[in-house]
């Protein structure tokens, strides 16, 4: 019975003297990052909203599992810390790694990761153009891009992909584009990864996107219209060929939904 008191009495004191500041919750796998923007409805018009973007280097049986964490904000800094890896009541049939956003505000000039016991930490600027990140301290995280394009405002992307018989496809409705004053091609001029699509995917040939800015809002919402009557004119069904136009804004047109 005494051997039993001490060893409680024991456990208790190590119980106590444990530093009330320590946070015992973790997860136990690395984790990629990168600022993106992303939108809340599907093809509504609406400003991109600034996230990080956080994903798992462990793969998972099924592709929607999350990553619970909280987040708070200090003189400027982020702070994020991870509690837990949350597994989904519905499960999608599909290995892949756990995925969370959290909100970017954009007077941040630090963000600090904290997993159980270890701290990671990185500068960050952030203004219209781009989203500058760089390392100060990483243990478990890894930044996937030092620098991010941000949307132009008003700006939209020419996305197309052609067979190899038909590539002229291609190259007429970018000279439509080009054609109409209201639209000025652009580059993104520097090194960030671009958040439009740069090349279409799943043709025998993808042709490398082009970006433009426009002056006239509705001139873009005629673009549908535009895209329409080429497609029906240019473009046969089960073809191979394909253009698409995303707009900064969430608006999207698809040729394949016209002809």
């Amino acid at each position: 019975m005494k051997k039993v008191i001490i060893l409680l009495f024991s456990f208790i004191a190590l119980s106590c003297s444990k530093n009330e500041d320590d946070y015992i919750d973790s997860i136990e796998t690395d984790i990629d990052f990168m600022p993106v923007e992303i939108y809340n409805n599907s093809n509504v018009s609406e400003n991109p909203t600034l996230k990080l973007k956080l994903i798992t280097r462990e793969k998972f049986p099924w592709h929607n599992y999350s990553l619970i964490t909280t987040q708070t904000i200090e003189d400027n800094e982020l702070i994020i810390r991870f509690e837990k890896i949350s597994v989904p009541t519905i499960c999608l049939t599909a290995i892949g790694p756990a995925i969370s956003y959290i909100d970017l505000p954009e007077k941040i000039n630090k963000v600090t990761f904290i997993n159980g016991n270890i701290t990671d930490k990185y500068s960050i600027t952030i203004d219209q153009e781009k989203v500058s990140i760089n390392n100060i301290e990483n243990n478990f995280t890894s930044l996937l891009f030092n620098q991010t394009f941000r949307y132009p405002q008003n700006s939209f992307a020419y996305v197309s992909g052609t067979n190899t018989d038909n590539t002229e496809i291609y190259d007429r409705f970018l000279e439509v584009l080009r054609e109409n004053p209201n639209f000025t091609e652009f580059e993104f001029e520097g090194e960030g990864r671009i958040p439009y699509p740069t090349i279409s995917d799943g043709h025998w040939v993808n042709h490398a996107s082009k970006y433009f800015l426009y002056t006239d809002y509705d001139e873009f919402e005629n673009l549908k219209l535009i895209l329409e009557n080429f497609s029906r004119e240019n473009i046969e069904k089960n073809s191979g060929a394909s253009i698409s136009i995303y707009g900064w804004n969430n608006i999207s047109f698809h040729s394949w939904l016209n002809n």
